[in-house]
């Protein structure tokens, strides 16, 4: 009867060579959930750009429907049009008149978001008076 002989090389692997493997692993799952979370910011942030870009268009549109806007400024929250939704945004409004056109007012909107409300949102557009300036007088 012959006794198996063993061999001083093995096919398996040795210790260091799998906590080696574990290692590299590990820093690649590490990498990973990293891009991972950026990638979870990155579509929060998208989410709150829309959010206050589509806001912004919604307090532009009240200010389209006032037809010719008064000059100053005004704010507030959406509260009263969306209650309880957007707690983390608030808006303003500034009409201006234009130098060289009495018809014509610039209407800057910014809605303002996020921790602290450091973020904003920017739309600005011209309103032509739907009455003519030589009838302004006499209605």
């Amino acid at each position: 009867m012959t006794l198996p002989r063993f061999s001083s090389h093995s096919s398996g692997f040795t210790l260091i060579e799998v906590m080696l493997a574990m290692a590299i692993v590990a820093t690649a799952l590490v990498a990973l959930l990293g891009l991972q979370h950026q990638s979870l910011l990155s579509v929060a942030r998208g989410q709150d750009v829309t959010r206050a870009a589509l806001l912004a268009q919604e307090v532009m549109t009240s200010a389209e429907l006032e037809r010719f806007p008064a000059l100053g400024q005004t704010h507030g929250d959406f509260e009263t049009m969306h209650p309880r939704q957007y707690r983390n945004f608030k808006w303003f409004r500034a009409v201006e008149a234009t130098a060289m056109f009495p018809d014509v007012r610039k209407v800057k909107v910014r809605v303002v978001y996020g921790p602290r409300f450091s973020h904003s949102f920017d739309i600005t557009e011209f309103m032509h008076s739907p009455i003519p300036p030589e009838q302004e007088g006499t209605q």
